[in-house]
């Protein structure tokens, strides 16, 4: 018994002699289909079944084409010759059958609008490829001659492709400033300050309890200063972060941030600086000779297990540094019970490999700097605002879970204990 093949409502079935039909109707030139461009002749042919659909429910309102029905409800009321329907991402000219609705005794008729013209007519088939295409690195110069093969495309000039690119990409970026957090146990907040299209960018990176991370907002300002800060902060506190839970905040040592942090979170919130700022800050005021040394030196005792050993190690370095300059002594004194925070909370292994550092959002922003590589002019701020979030929101997309997740419940947990031991109430205003 031969088994039956599956069933695929898509596919169009022809039979043998129906083929060679169909080949004495359409009489291809294969030669000179292939030594012109088989893909102008795939998407004309595209175009052609498309025109084919309208004129198949054409049939099925008004019957078979001169065909006389006593009980029909619409009768053909010739074509429009310049009628658009999408074809590979571009839109172009098809001939569309108009149909209007036969006049009853009410007086009521019309012409109706058929629904395979509306279908192949959703701006999600031109929207979708147009900012795919651009995130991938294509020019708005250059995407006329890849997306259009043949066809006699409409509305592909690089103006023209600019303004629906933002028209597409506004929705997508209005439902992700109204996207609310306080559904997201998150457990960890990142933030930093990067640059981008010529301006700083204060950006804040979620990861919930499941490890998944999250971006959470943006601020756009000349420098990382307490004022776009708190208004970073501030937003995200009106999307739905609670001031009442406790969350380890990572920075890159900003004093604004900091400060902006322990006025809406309170004056205990647990704050990690970056070890790795730290150690570049060290090493700004140190002889060339001798940076790779101390940093070393500074990596080994921020491996230590415990915060004890780690403090102790760091202490020799500041004495050893008292020698050479005091300014590296300045840097490296400044805030660094702050870089130890994950060691205090007990916090070990590829979970504080991963929040030691600001990493997970210089990784970010180096996806959005690669998808906006092909965006130069910028009109404002907004439209720079816009970029940049909506290279985010495609950077989010390609997120891996943090390493280490497993420990984000320890985390909380020594958070917790550490807050219910020094007991202070927090603010929860901004």
């Amino acid at each position: 018994m031969r088994k039956s093949s599956p069933s695929n409502n898509g596919s169009v079935k022809v039979s043998r002699s129906q083929r060679e039909k169909l080949l004495d109707i359409l009489q291809p030139n294969t030669k000179e289909i292939v030594k012109e461009s088989i893909e102008a002749y795939i998407s004309n042919g595209t175009k052609f079944m498309l025109e084919l659909l309208m004129h198949a429910e054409a049939r099925e309102l008004c019957g078979t084409l001169y065909e006389r029905q006593k009980k029909r409800q619409a009768s053909r009321w010739g074509t429009e010759k310049k009628a658009t329907a999408i074809v590979g991402a571009v839109r172009t000219n098809v001939e569309r059958p108009r149909i209007r609705a036969l006049r009853n005794m009410n007086g009521e008729g019309g012409e109706i609008p058929l629904e395979t013209y509306k279908v192949m007519n959703r701006t999600e088939l031109l929207d979708g490829p147009l900012v795919a295409a651009i995130l991938s690195g294509v020019s708005a110069r250059r995407y006329a001659s890849i997306v259009s093969r043949g066809l006699e495309a409409k509305g592909i000039k690089r103006s023209s492709i600019s303004r629906k690119t933002i028209a597409a990409t506004k929705p997508t970026v209005e439902q992700f400033r109204q996207r609310r957090l306080d559904d997201q146990d998150f457990v960890v907040l990142i933030l930093d300050g990067v640059h981008v299209a010529k301006r700083q960018i204060i950006a804040c990176i979620g990861i919930d309890m499941n490890g998944r991370k999250h971006v959470l907002g943006i601020r756009l300002g000349a420098t990382e200063n307490e004022i776009v800060c708190r208004d970073l902060i501030r937003e995200l506190i009106e999307r739905g972060i609670s001031c009442r839970k406790q969350y380890l905040f990572v920075i890159d040592g900003s004093k604004a941030l900091a400060s902006s942090i322990r006025a809406a979170f309170g004056q205990d919130a647990q704050i990690q600086r970056c070890q790795e700022h730290k150690i570049r800050d060290v090493q700004a005021y140190l002889p060339v000779k001798l940076r790779n040394e101390f940093r070393d030196k500074m990596q080994a005792a921020y491996n230590q297990r415990s915060e004890k050993s780690a403090s102790k190690r760091l202490s020799q370095i500041r004495l050893e540094l008292s020698l050479i300059s005091d300014n590296a002594v300045n840097a490296l004194t400044e805030g660094m019970r702050e870089t130890l925070t994950l060691h205090r909370l007990g916090i070990t292994g590829s979970l504080r490999k991963s929040l030691r550092t600001t990493n997970i959002i210089e990784s970010a922003f180096s996806s959005v700097r690669r998808y906006m590589g092909r965006v130069t002019r910028f009109r404002d701020e907004a439209h720079r605002e816009l970029w940049t979030m909506r290279s985010l929101i495609e950077a989010e997309r390609h997120f891996r879970t943090v390493p280490g997740n497993r420990q984000l419940r320890k985390l909380r947990t020594a958070m917790e204990l550490e807050q219910s031991t020094m007991n202070p109430e927090a603010p929860n205003h901004v």
